[in-house]
């Protein structure tokens, strides 16, 4: 689907809230600014009001000033200063400053910040994940299934995943979990290593969950199955092998019945975990069950990520896809019954 109109109506203003970090180089800053921008640009354009708040840890004194009745915060905070991965601490201060915000709660950013607690939720209500152990300590715990995936619990954008994370027997997997505890400092997570289609599955809405172009990661360059996983340098390393060679494919390329249950799956895991306005879940696909295995609620944003990529798939511009979400969120808090609908066509 996507808009017929350009410009759309809203009548708040919108106040992006970002990041920007004591310790980030000068090109973490110029690929900050350049994101913010075409944020700001795409939402513009639509004919919306705009403003850029760069945040280091002081975020009410950044909101003072701003009437939370005229505001409506895109919040693209992934942290505070000296927390890179405090997703949590953000929407406690926006609600008791009364501020209206995009995605999701505390509560929903912490528990899918920790790969163990998502886990046990999805078990919790019988969606497919792979078998899992964890360990705070390397020792082999009587694990059998190889091969095997380890990776910090409690990480994000596969930090600490190369290939190898991928272990064959008991012996690499002891030495892979000491070198998870000592590196990260956090638990090892251990998975049964599900050498299939990988599939990031992205979603908007809170009452209804609509389902956008799935994307397919393609592996089939990859002779050795190390090799096939997301990696750290696949998603961010652009002078990587990885990088170069990992393709992607949206809309993928996927039978109706896999589809129905890929997006069945995704639906379930978006509600269990309470995830609002818009997510992402990752899986892959082994004898045609879709196993869940990572979930990301306020997940990347940014033009070049999974999430725009899908929605350009559905018909929807940048600027497009950041209102949608706005709208999405705006109506979670009563938006007045006079803002007209938006027309929306197929694409």
């Amino acid at each position: 689907m996507r808009r017929n109109a350009k410009e759309i109506y809203n009548p708040y203003s919108v106040l992006i809230l970002h990041n920007v970090m004591s310790d980030w180089t000068s090109a973490d800053i110029e690929a900050a600014e350049q994101a913010v921008t075409r944020m700001k640009y795409g939402l513009t354009s639509l004919g919306m009001e705009v403003t850029s708040i760069p945040v280091r840890r002081d975020i009410e004194g950044a909101l003072r000033g701003f009437d939370p009745k005229e505001c409506i915060i895109f919040n693209w905070c992934e942290g505070l200063d000296g927390e890179p991965n405090a997703y949590d601490a953000i929407p406690p201060i926006l609600e008791r400053l009364g501020f209206m915000y995009t995605g999701s709660d505390a509560w929903c950013l912490n528990i899918t910040e920790d790969k163990v607690a998502t886990k046990e939720i999805l078990r919790r209500h019988r969606i497919p994940t792979p078998q899992a152990a964890v360990y705070s300590r390397p020792a082999r715990n009587g694990w059998v299934r190889f091969p095997a995936l380890v990776k910090p619990a409690t990480e994000h954008c596969s930090l600490g995943i190369t290939r190898d994370s991928v272990v064959d027997n008991s012996d690499e997997l002891r030495k892979r979990v000491e070198f998870v505890l000592d590196t990260y400092h956090c638990k090892a997570l251990v998975e049964d290593f599900i050498d299939g289609p990988e599939y990031n599955v992205s979603l908007w809405g809170n009452e209804r969950l609509d389902v956008l172009p799935l994307s397919l990661i393609d592996y089939s360059v990859f002779p050795d199955y190390h090799d096939r996983l997301c990696s750290y340098d696949a998603k961010w390393d652009p002078a990587s092998e990885a990088y170069l060679l990992t393709s992607v494919r949206c809309p993928a390329p996927v039978e109706d019945e896999l589809r129905r249950r890929i997006e069945n799956v995704c639906r379930r895991t978006q509600r269990s975990l309470r995830v609002r306005d818009y997510g992402r879940v990752d899986l892959r696909v082994r004898d045609g069950i879709p196993y869940v295995v990572d979930v990301n609620s306020n997940p990347d944003i940014t033009m070049e990520g999974g999430f725009a990529r899908s929605a350009r798939a559905a018909g929807y511009d940048y600027g497009q896809t950041i209102a949608h979400i706005l709208e999405l969120a705006s109506a979670r808090y009563a938006v007045p019954a006079q803002i007209p609908e938006r027309e929306m066509v197929m694409a």
